[in-house]
């Protein structure tokens, strides 16, 4: 803990004498069991010999199924008010537990003669460590020092990258990255192995590689999923940065040696087709691969190099580089946009200042307005995350929340053209606040009903949604605005009618596949089912219940042979297909109350699509029948006790579906569009298309934090995507009249 009262007298800075100085940082011993520094300025103009710090101010451990016990165990210790105190010209400063962690490391390294610190006999050893050598407590001087850094690290000589004391994974996990760095790349993608897997020796001599146990693999996760690969201000450290080396305890690992070991796992992965290091993210991350981070700093070092321009970041594309970094982290979220200033172009740069007394909300939203801008695109927008998701509140409904770790983009990668061709160049209007952003839009149709929000749920994407049906059953037979049997229209809008990759259209084979996950995905539903039957009859046997819901089964025949009693009792086994159509497929939506969510009901549906279309994308009663006794996919199987959900043989629809559909949800139109928006969209929001972007978004009259409805005023709501309307279809068929928009 911090003492109230300091032993020593506290370090007061002096302020640096020059636009281009900074302080570094000198060791000069121990006192009192105390470390004796110096601060010394120096100057970047005169290209001065000194190394950079790269770490975390936290906890550096690893986190996560096996590591958090450990992560929580020693958190007290890396927690913002147990610092320590080192003496600076003998003024006290204090520092947090990682940075003393690292002192004692480059103490003991200085005198090492396989030290990873290089210096010549005519150079003195400094480093710059920014919680010393800024001025934490002046947030002018930190403003100034946040745009300088991307300077710091391309003037120092050498930047290590602290990864924090060791623990019990340490040492294998530095042998194990050896040891894959040295596997030849095309074999080992081309072997039987799994990453991060248990697997028998066997499979790797097959292959002609040394053994890799599951030891090994758990420490090489252990490493990667150290804090230091998820932080932000790592990126443009590593990218500026001359020469680089890693040090995990006492363990030194080159930079080259662990990007090829990530390279290699990665070149396997690609031909797996998923990653097996999601075992290791908690249910709350977002799954992507623990080498993920490493690969893409990687590749945009090599990129930020592969110029003989004279300012080779001129070559960095800012925007680009924020969606590539947006899963890295920032304990002060104004760091997700200044973190990325040292590599931002000179134009750019221009326009924006660093200043932490602005509130988050207001930095967000002037970056926002500035890409825009620069860019001439509203792309940025495409990353509005869901409402329900928002960590910035209040703020406006237009900016994306650049604190969270993911955004989930689906019309912006330049295959669309909702506007036309001729619309590319968004038509910005002056604003009376920088709260809001007016424009030209076109409003262009209205929501009249929406699928069901199955955010809450943790596998969203493999439950069984009767709305898809309901929604889909509303729409013209055929579609008319494409010409296309709706059950086709129903898997395309589900994956935004493209592939995992974002190639646009999607393959006309994911039908087949469509079926074939729904089909289990029925099976999964009959299954939980029956679980809950079995349940509530036990508990009615205990006394503690009423017993099994009436129309809750006991399995997948129960379930059909309930609707087949149904279908013929209520005598729609009499209706023609044109029947069926005008009096089962219009508003209100047939058996969409809450009582009416048994899979029974659920049969029933999925009947009317098989009775008024030929050879559906949706399994007939026959073929869910015969695929009850024939399974080609089993979704859902119970290993050791636990139930665990399987992938397809085939999962290129499953993969781009679960993709699109996280924080979304289905909706239906007036003008009888289907489409796939924000989870929080409803009835009454407005479908508009924007110059400028590739895809519509939807828009909610009235400003979001009030309700009040101003006029014109309106918030975003998120991007969607409209079957028959993203190549321009509707400014063709309609017009393109613009009205003046004010998004709150």
């Amino acid at each position: 803990m911090v003492p109230t009262l300091a032993s020593h007298e506290p370090y007061r800075y002096q302020s640096l004498p020059t636009e281009t100085s900074i302080r570094v940082l000198r060791l000069e011993g121990t006192r009192e069991g105390k470390f004796c520094t110096s601060l010394e300025f120096i100057d970047l103009a005169d290209d001065p010999f000194f190394y950079a710090l790269s770490y975390t101010w936290g906890n550096p451990h690893a986190n996560g199924v096996d590591f958090t016990a450990h992560f929580n165990l020693v958190s007290g210790e890396y927690s913002s008010d147990s610092k320590v105190e080192i003496l600076c010209q003998g003024k006290s400063i204090y520092i947090q537990t990682n940075l003393v962690d690292f002192l004692h490391e480059l103490e003991a390294s200085l005198t090492r003669a396989d030290s990873f610190i290089k210096i010549h006999q005519n150079q003195e050893f400094r480093i710059w460590i920014d919680a010393v050598c800024i001025n934490q407590d002046d947030l002018e001087e930190r403003a100034s020092q946040v745009k300088m850094m991307g300077d710091v690290y391309r003037k120092a000589a050498h930047t290590v990258v602290w990864l924090g004391r060791g623990d019990e994974y340490a040492k294998d996990a530095v042998t194990t990255i050896s040891k894959i760095a040295a596997y030849p790349r095309d074999v080992f993608a081309q072997s039987k192995i799994t990453p991060f897997r248990r697997q028998d020796p066997a499979i790797y001599e097959a292959s002609n590689l040394l053994y890799t146990s599951w030891m090994e693999w758990c420490s090489l996760a252990a490493f990667f999923k150290r804090q230091w690969f998820s932080r932000l201000w790592i990126v443009q450290e590593v990218i500026l940065s001359r020469e680089l080396s890693l040090l995990c305890g006492s363990h030194n690992i080159s930079w080259d040696k662990l990007v090829a070991a990530a390279r290699t796992v990665e070149a396997r992965c690609k031909v797996l087709g998923f990653s097996p290091s999601t075992l290791f993210m908690q249910a709350h991350e977002i799954a992507v691969a623990l080498e993920h981070n490493t690969i893409q700093l990687a590749r945009w070092r090599e990129f930020y190099y592969a110029t003989s321009a004279s300012e080779p970041h001129a070559k960095i594309d800012f925007e680009n580089l924020i969606y590539d970094t947006w899963v890295f982290s920032a304990t002060d979220p104004r760091d997700k946009v200044y973190g990325m200033f040292g590599l931002m172009k000179t134009a750019l740069k221009s326009k924006m200042t660093v200043d932490y007394t602005s509130p988050v909300e207001v930095v967000y939203a002037m970056t926002t307005k500035h890409m825009i801008e620069h860019y001439s695109s509203l792309r940025i927008l495409s990353c509005v995350q869901d409402a329900s998701i928002r960590r910035i509140k209040p703020s406006p409904s237009w900016i994306p929340d650049f604190s969270l770790p993911y955004f989930n983009m689906m019309c912006s990668n330049g295959f669309f053209h909702t506007a036309g061709r001729q619309h590319t160049i968004p038509q910005i209007l002056p604003s009376s606040s920088w709260d809001r952003l007016k424009l030209k839009g076109h409003l262009f149709d209205t929501i009249v009903e929406t699928g069901n929000d199955r955010t809450s749920h943790v596998n969203s994407s493999v439950l069984l949604d009767p709305s898809w049906f309901e929604l889909c059953m509303l729409l013209s037979q055929p579609y008319q605005h494409t010409g296309e049997p709706r059950t086709e229209v129903l898997w395309r809008t589900l994956c935004a009618n493209q592939t995992s990759d974002s190639v646009v259209p999607a393959l006309a084979d994911f039908g087949a596949l469509f079926k074939e996950l729904l089909s289990a995905m029925v099976m999964v539903r009959a299954e939980i089912e029956s679980e809950a039957h079995a349940e509530a009859e036990a508990e009615q046997e205990a006394g503690s219940g009423m017993g099994p819901a009436p129309d809750c089964c006991t399995g997948f025949m129960d379930s059909l042979n309930r609707a087949r009693e149904k279908w013929t009792l209520a005598e729609f086994d009499t209706l023609g297909r044109d029947e069926i159509l005008q009096h089962l497929c219009k508003r209100p939506r047939f058996l969409s109350s809450d009582r009416h969510g048994w899979l029974m009901y659920t049969l029933a549906k999925l009947h009317i699509l098989a009775l008024t279309e030929d050879n559906p994308s949706t399994p007939s009663w026959e073929e869910l029948e015969q695929f009850y006794h024939n399974p080609t996919y089993v979704m859902r199987r119970k290993r050791d006790n636990e139930i665990v959900l399987v992938r397809q043989d085939d999962e290129r629809f499953s993969a781009s579906f679960q993709k699109r559909y996280g924080k979304r949800k289905l909706f239906f139109t007036e003008k009888g569009y289907l489409g796939l928006g924000p989870a929080s969209a409803k009835a009454g929001d407005v479908v508009a298309i924007l110059p400028g972007a590739e895809g519509p978004f939807i828009l909610r009259h009235g400003h979001p934090e009030s309700d009040e409805e101003e006029e014109r005023v309106m918030s975003l709501v998120g991007q969607a995507y409209v079957h028959g309307i993203m190549n321009g279809e509707a400014v063709e068929m309609e017009g393109f009249e613009l009205q003046d928009l004010e998004l709150a």
